[in-house]
């Protein structure tokens, strides 16, 4: 610690640990001691691990495999070149009147390796499996801070640990994602299931947010066997129908190479048609892609195109009178999403900001949050509601690469899942996005789900809709499901064979 702002931290944390540890608690003491024990070389985590491979299913062995390989990213951080470099010796012994109640590894003490563990595989495991944080996070916290009262390491030893096991776990999802893309991309379904065609009909939005990945995608659609026989940009989409008329039977995948806004366009015109939808995600959030289990790097989802299965999902559509109906496949808004969707597409935001600007533009939306009166028929009742949020969901994830999605919903069930949002205080409208992350089913009062079959909305005065991220006109208007619809390309593995089985509630009908 030579530096200044380093000798002023290190008197800071010598002063902290004799706070911490000026009295003396056996009990606890040898509490913590066991605790510490059993965290040596990460035992205690790889035989949670093992438990939860065994008695967890399939989650379990997800949240065990992402807390193993990040506990191991962290450990080779943490326990070679980081304490090297650092060299902070440990807590010296003559800091207190008497000895320490464990004797202090050889090893430098920044960062603190068992808090580096602890933390890497809570935040792992709780990546895949949310349910476990309640569990995890209170003993990865007993092992962190055991090693303060301990007198092994210093209480910024034991941050900096946590701070770099989370990171390890952040970075270890990012390679298993990657893995799993992979393997799905690799992944060959029965010829049965596979798209009939080897044509690819390309339809490309250059306005979307990583719409730089489109040649590397256009490199693994040629190196998987398919020709691109037609391209258009999405302006040019009413040339479509046209065009498939001409090429015949079977007709050319039509593949969508942009974000959620292209996908609900080219569904708009395909829905119930039998042609085949392809997607190369190269959207801001990609929603409706990330529902399906479509990867996310260009390669590897263009490699899906000639691989995977043909599933068929949902859609909605929204018919309004003397309007023809639109079709949307990921969710149709009117609120706040209205309010994020136009600040979210607006050009200088994109290029000013990148990918934060989705978060500023969340930010914005709230803040210009405007309550609304509508009137909802479903099920055959009424009733009449004031809300800050309306949203008729077909498919499950939101967030983009936050992947945080809604309990019950599902794109091949069909059925519309319906949130209704009153206007709440700023912390219980976050709240109400992180418990499905969580895994939480409690009610938050002012926020209610439904699950229907159709919904009539009318407002006075008439209030602004977005479809697939795009606003598309005003309510009011009529949601239905359209079942079994749209026959789109998805991973060989992962989602049901046959779509069917009822997510939460059975639906409603009018």
């Amino acid at each position: 610690m030579r530096f200044r702002p380093w000798r002023a931290l290190d008197a800071v944390d010598r002063r902290l640990l004799r706070l911490l540890t000026r009295r003396e608690r056996r009990s606890l003491e040898r509490l913590l001691t066991r605790l510490t024990h059993g965290a040596n070389r990460s035992l205690l985590w790889l035989v949670l691990a093992e438990i939860m491979a065994v008695a967890g299913g399939r989650a379990g062995r997800r949240a065990a495999l992402h807390g193993a390989v990040a506990i191991g990213l962290s450990s080779a951080f943490v326990n070679g070149p980081l304490k090297l470099v650092a060299r902070r010796q440990r807590p010296d012994p003559r800091l207190h009147d008497r000895p320490p109640p464990l004797r202090a590894p050889a090893s430098f003490s920044f960062p603190s390796g068992h808090a580096a563990s602890a933390f890497a595989f809570t935040v792992g495991a709780g990546f895949e499996e949310p349910r476990l944080i309640p569990l995890l996070l209170p003993l990865a916290a007993g092992v962190a801070y055991s090693r303060v009262h301990l007198r092994v390491h210093y209480p910024f030893d034991v941050l900096a640990g946590a701070a770099i096991g989370a990171g390890a776990a952040v970075a270890a999802g990012g390679l298993l994602r990657m893995g799993r893309e992979w393997r799905d991309s690799h992944a060959e379904a029965q010829p049965s299931e596979r798209p009939q065609s080897r044509e690819v009909m390309l339809v490309v939005n250059r306005r979307a947010g990583r719409a730089g990945g489109l040649a590397a995608g256009l490199s693994a659609i040629g190196d998987s066997g398919l020709t691109v026989v037609e391209r258009l940009e999405v302006d040019e989409l009413p040339k479509l129908s046209e065009i498939l008329e001409e090429r015949g039977f079977p007709p050319p995948m039509v593949v969508a190479a942009g974000g959620d806004g292209t996908v609900g366009a080219l569904a708009n015109l395909l829905a119930g048609t039998g042609v085949v939808l392809g997607i190369l995600p190269l959207g801001t959030s990609n929603d409706f892609a990330r529902s399906l289990g479509i990867p996310m790097r260009p390669k590897h989802a263009a490699r899906l195109l000639a691989r995977g299965r043909v599933l068929a999902v949902d859609a909605g559509r929204l018919n309004r009178d003397g309007i023809e109906a639109r079709t949307f496949v990921h969710a149709a808004t009117a609120g706040l999403n209205v309010n994020f969707a136009r600040l979210a597409t607006r050009a200088d935001l994109r290029r000013r900001l990148g990918r934060f600007s989705y978060a500023v533009a969340a930010m914005g939306a709230f803040r210009r949050r405007a309550p609304f009166s509508c009137t909802i028929e479903h099920g055959g009742g009424v009733e009449r509601l004031r809300l800050i949020q309306l949203s008729i969901i077909n498919a499950p994830v939101f967030g983009g690469i936050l992947d945080l999605q809604m309990p019950g919903v599902d794109p091949s069930d069909a059925a519309l899942d319906v949130l209704l949002v009153e206007d709440l205080p700023l912390r219980r409208f976050l709240r109400s996005l992180f418990y499905p992350v969580l895994g939480v089913r409690r009610r938050i009062r002012g926020i209610r789900a439904l699950k229907v079959r159709r919904l009539a909305v009318s407002a006075e005065p008439s209030i602004e809709v977005s479809l697939d991220g795009e606003v598309s006109g005003q309510l009011p208007g009529t949601f239905e499901v359209l079942p079994r619809v749209l026959r789109v390309v998805v991973p060989a593995v992962g989602l049901p064979r046959a779509p069917g089985g009822e997510a939460g509630s059975r639906p409603s009908t009018a």
